[in-house]
């Protein structure tokens, strides 16, 4: 019933009532015919000049202005030209597009390009085409190499240069300039790389440039010296993606993106797109007024309650949404999570040594290993964090990333007792509810220490994959709906269905809801809130024994013996 959750990032709001006015018959072949030709052009006025006729044959814009108390805002639509995007899908224009991409220069039209390829590769009718197509003429391989380029100046310098770029918004400089067509430039190379990943052969090549050596069991070292050179001759005349998809050698690009997605000093967090963002999340206390807040505003709750995969995520191209560059990296991480080598790399412990002192004195053995045990965590765990970001693409991908890493059965324990995955979904569906003392027995105390103050997922589609995870904890086994009736998670499923208002989580929390108050096979009625009653009270025991392990007991007088009846002064 519940398959791995897969995520696209797309360019544009699609619209099928186009009717722009456009030559017929044979011009219309002419026309097109001829674009391709200025995309393959060798002068590089010619090819941005057609990549910008391209991204504008593809995009319309329209504004409308709406008046209000506080005065008229201006709303720009964005429609999408079918035809065209089938004409173009049809001629194979995606491979020239690919080429004008990798040049890393907007004076060479790769911002026009990326953009067209972004909304070629979401388009609702010739979508897997365009990225059958992309896929052929290596674009993965581009993008990263686009996406793990360099910064224009160091990363540690890109906090004061958006300050002083919104402080001079009327002549910025040119850093600002560089580094906000860069953000740009990986945006739309990042959302490229997640739509690519949405099928299974665009996944598996993914993997297969970017995995470490010991992550991916490649078939590809076994190949002699005479096929990797054959390979080498089959790259593009540009040789750009040679090294990747030539000699194919497998390098952990994957770990170099993942730690570009968690650096936060490559968010430009003076951007206006920033501040909405925060201020969309921080507003929202639980459910309160759900319906003024809709992540897609395109699609009605009924679309989305007969839809479990990740909606299309609105990227317009000509909107100013690449504050954070790497915001659709959850939605590649959250792709390659249905395959089970990308579950793997996520969940393979990484071990660093932790080292002691040279003058330190240890006492014992047994403390000297002990102070040299190595430390193990894993990439789902430092992913964990996003659950809470302000960005909705961040939250959406990770959700759907610990969806998916449930699938793993063998590693439900560890999920449970290591990782505490459990706490990290609830947290997100406890609100601001005031809990009585009954429901705060055996609760963690974060859930509720907030108070009024604690915010709730106002997005449902996070909801949905969040509850789905905790759904697919509990179906793993026994011992799995054991732990988690032990730590109360009935508390927050019951709370938080109350409030909510789309009938897809509803059911998926009742489903939950019905794992954790159901007995098990075997055991009498009531047994299982009993169980879970006692197992508190017994951890609860042992913590007090643990803390009180250091104090020692009074001893016994020894003046006279407990059983004598004579009294202790000798006086009747």
């Amino acid at each position: 019933k519940y398959q791995p959750t897969m995520a696209t990032a797309v360019s544009s709001n699609m619209s099928t009532d186009n009717k722009s006015s456009t030559p017929e018959g044979g011009e219309v072949d002419t026309v097109y015919n001829e674009l391709l030709n200025f995309l393959k052009a060798t002068r590089a006025d010619l090819r941005k000049a057609a990549a910008d006729a391209t991204l504008a044959t593809l995009v319309s814009s329209s504004s409308s202005s709406s008046s209000d108390d506080d005065g008229a805002d201006e709303a720009t639509s964005t429609a999408i030209n079918n035809e065209a995007a089938q004409r173009l899908t049809t001629l194979n224009a995606i491979h020239p597009l690919c080429r004008i991409a990798s040049t890393l220069s907007p004076d060479h039209g790769s911002i026009s390009a990326l953009a067209a390829l972004s909304v070629l590769s979401s388009h609702d009718l010739v979508g897997n085409q365009s990225i059958e197509d992309f896929l052929d003429a290596k674009g993965v391989g581009r993008m990263l190499e686009i996406a793990l380029s360099s910064p224009p100046t160091p990363v540690s310098t890109a906090a004061s240069v958006s300050a002083l770029a919104s402080d001079n918004k009327e002549e910025p400089s040119k850093v600002a300039e560089e580094w906000k067509v860069w953000r740009q430039q990986v945006n739309y190379a990042c959302a490229l790389l997640a739509n690519a990943t949405r099928t299974e052969r665009g996944a598996i090549d993914f993997i297969g440039l970017s995995f470490p050596d010991e992550a991916v069991p490649s078939n590809l070292s076994r190949k002699t010296d005479e096929s990797k050179e054959e390979e080498e001759k089959e790259a593009d005349d540009d040789n750009v993606g040679a090294s990747a998809y030539g000699k194919r050698e497998t390098k952990p690009t994957a770990t170099l993106l993942l730690s570009r997605f968690l650096n936060p000093s490559f968010i430009d967090t003076s951007s206006p797109a920033h501040d909405r963002a925060v201020a969309s999340m921080s507003a929202k206390t639980g459910m309160d007024d759900l319906e003024e807040y809709d992540s897609d505003d395109d699609n009605n709750l009924d679309d989305e309650s007969n839809n479990n995969e990740l909606e299309p995520q609105k990227m317009d191209p000509m909107s100013e949404e690449y504050y954070d560059p790497y915001q659709h990296v959850a939605a590649v991480i959250m792709n390659i999570a249905q395959l089970d080598t990308g579950r793997e790399f996520l969940l393979r412990l990484i071990h660093s040594s932790k080292k002691s002192s040279d003058n330190k004195k240890l006492d014992s053995i047994d403390e000297e290993k002990k102070d040299n045990n190595t430390q193990s965590t894993s990439h789902l765990q430092s992913l964990l964090p996003q659950l809470t970001s302000p960005n909705l693409h961040r939250r959406q991908g990770i959700a759907g990333t610990l969806k998916n890493c449930c699938f793993s059965r063998d590693s439900i324990w560890w999920l449970l007792n290591i990782v505490q995955m459990d706490k990290s979904l609830l947290l997100t569906l406890a609100g601001p509810e005031e809990l009585s003392i009954d429901e705060k027995v055996g609760l963690d105390p974060d859930y509720w220490l907030l108070g009024p103050q604690k915010v709730r997922e106002p997005d449902s589609l996070v909801r949905l994959y969040v509850t789905e995870a905790l759904l697919l904890l509990l179906a793993s086994g026994r011992r799995a709906r054991e732990t988690l009736r032990e730590r109360r998670t009935y508390v927050i499923i019951k709370l938080a269905d109350m409030v909510e208002e789309n009938e897809e989580v509803s059911e998926r929390m009742l489903e939950c809801v019905q794992y954790l108050r159901r007995d098990e096979d075997g055991t009498e009625e009531g047994s299982s809130d009993k169980r879970a009653y006692e197992k508190y009270a017994k951890g609860l025991l042992e913590s007090n024994a643990a803390k009180n392990k250091g104090l020692k007991a009074l001893p016994m007088s020894t003046s006279c013996d407990a059983g004598e009846e004579e009294d202790y002064d000798n006086i009747d």
